[in-house]
């Protein structure tokens, strides 16, 4: 399975860094406009979030062009949806490394730019230097986890999974930078009030609680993924 899915791994690659060049070219136009117009110009690490949007994104196409493409096929050349599942697990990895590559190279990039061309204004984000490498290995772990999850889900339930998940996708796109931006502005909205909440929830417990919190919730999205795999017909 790993050398069907070269071509996709490319693809995984080429999108996430495709993503970040044009988070760069929009933050370069960006920052020559407010700068001469602007008081205060900031910078900000638009290549970064650029990339981690599409990288979110492979996953829905490693769901829509690997998963449902590949079971009925597999399973009808008698491959076990056992060893489907473990393929295609190992698939959805592969594709996370080699989008978490684009985005990590995306984001180093970025930090020398802003290093050596914008060093006299201030960063308003420093994204790259929480990433580190415990959070790495969870975002490679959830990517691989969700990404087969969401394949499953259109193989059982067709066009009303991908449209409920586009339309989840949606309204977290558009409302969650709203939010932290109402918050950060101290701007009393709903949105801003919910994410203050779950601020300070997240706050009760140590980061380690929340690492282990997480880690069971996606061994159980794993679980429901094999079931629901398990007892998936081939038409």
């Amino acid at each position: 399975m790993l050398k069907t899915g070269i071509p996709f791994f490319s693809l995984s690659f080429c999108f996430v860094l495709g993503f970040g060049l044009f988070g760069t070219v929009f933050f370069e136009v960006i920052m020559r406009v407010s700068e001469s117009h602007a008081e205060n110009p900031e910078t900000f690490e638009m290549a970064f979030l650029m990339s981690l949007i599409a990288f979110m994104g492979v996953a829905f196409l490693f769901a829509m062009l690997y998963v449902q493409r590949n079971f009925e096929t597999a399973v009808g050349m008698s491959r076990t949806r056992r060893s489907f599942f473990a393929g295609s697990l190992l698939c959805a990895f592969t594709a996370a490394v080699c989008g978490c590559a684009a985005l990590y190279l995306s984001a180093l990039t970025e930090q020398l730019r802003l290093k050596h061309w914008w060093n006299a204004y201030p960063c308003e984000s420093n994204y790259f230097a929480s990433l580190t490498p415990t959070l790495l290995a969870l975002f490679l772990f959830a990517f691989t986890i969700l990404a087969q999850f969401i394949g499953v889900l259109f193989l059982r339930f067709g066009k009303a999974a991908f449209w409920v998940i586009w339309v989840l996708w949606m309204v977290g796109a558009f409302t969650i930078p709203r939010a932290i931006s109402d918050l950060e502005n101290e701007r009393h909205t709903v949105m801003s009030h919910i994410v203050l909440t779950l601020r300070e929830i997240i706050s009760w417990l140590p980061a380690f609680a929340w690492l282990l919190i997480s880690t069971g919730f996606l061994c159980v999205i794993a679980l429901i993924s094999y079931r629901m795999l398990l007892r998936q017909r081939v038409s």
